[in-house]
């Protein structure tokens, strides 16, 4: 999609899983005066995943609120058949988001930073890397991956955290000590 500036209904801030995922909800439910603002690219967040890492929950059929797939972010899709991969790397993954944003033709404007956010009278107002936009209602989707705390206690500056790996095996050394959880651990 081109570059868009205005008004609208709703504006999702993130073309991730979430992003991808609440758009493609609010087009079934009807919305159609929708913005998806990314700062990278659809799926950007996943295609910097470290090249060995993996999903650890695996993509498979399931009967879990109408989805094919647990990794799925609309209804009719799935990673498991799509990509003929059960734990699917971040690139395979953002590649599925990028599948599902063309699919359902979300409207997606990239090269956008987000700088602040301000309600209003009438809903929101974004002041952007590409000027103001406007919105009824705003769902704030960037996740932790695109806006890491690499300093959340006294000794993390000891740490790597994986938001800032390209690949583990750049690591020196040859024992390691994970403090997390979820998928990036």
């Amino acid at each position: 999609m081109g570059k868009r500036r205005g008004a609208f209904d709703v504006i999702v801030v993130g073309a991730g899983a979430a992003g991808v995922g609440v758009a493609t909800a609010l087009r079934h439910a009807g919305i159609d005066d929708l913005l998806i603002l990314d700062r990278h690219g659809v799926g950007s967040s996943f295609d910097r995943w470290p090249k060995e890492m993996r999903f650890i929950t695996p993509s498979f059929a399931t009967n879990s609120i109408g989805m094919l797939d647990i990794n799925a972010v609309a209804i009719g899709t799935s990673p498991a058949f799509s990509l003929q991969v059960e734990h699917p790397t971040g690139k395979q993954y953002a590649a599925f988001l990028r599948n599902v944003a063309k699919h359902f033709e979300l409207p997606v404007q990239v090269g956008v930073d987000v700088r602040s956010l301000e309600p209003d009278d009438d809903g929101f107002s974004l002041q952007t890397s590409e000027g103001p936009f406007r919105a009824k209602f705003v769902v704030w989707a960037a996740g932790e991956y695109q806006y890491p705390k690499l300093l959340p206690f006294p000794g993390a500056q000891l740490c790597q955290n994986n938001a800032t790996l390209e690949s583990w095996s750049r690591l020196p050394g040859k024992e390691f000590v994970v403090i997390g959880g979820s998928e990036s651990a």
